[in-house]
């Protein structure tokens, strides 16, 4: 004869794998733009005499300012 205990055992499997997935896809994202940041402020930030920092990066550009 089995023994009833009722909701002795949760299964949370289910959900430590959904937060492990977003977990993952968070700081993927999170190092990806850092990765990002670092490498576009080496490339592309132009510091104007003024002490303004200015971005430019040519794929975000309209055609008239590359014309100028």
């Amino acid at each position: 004869m089995r023994r009833y205990v009722p909701k002795t055992y949760y299964n949370r499997r289910v959900i430590r794998m959904i937060l492990k997935i977003i977990l993952s896809v968070a700081l993927a994202a999170a190092i990806l733009f850092i990765t990002l940041f670092f490498w576009l402020k080496d490339k592309y930030m132009q510091i104007n005499p003024d002490g303004t920092i200015k971005l430019e990066i040519p794929l975000l550009m309209d055609d008239k300012t590359l014309d100028d």
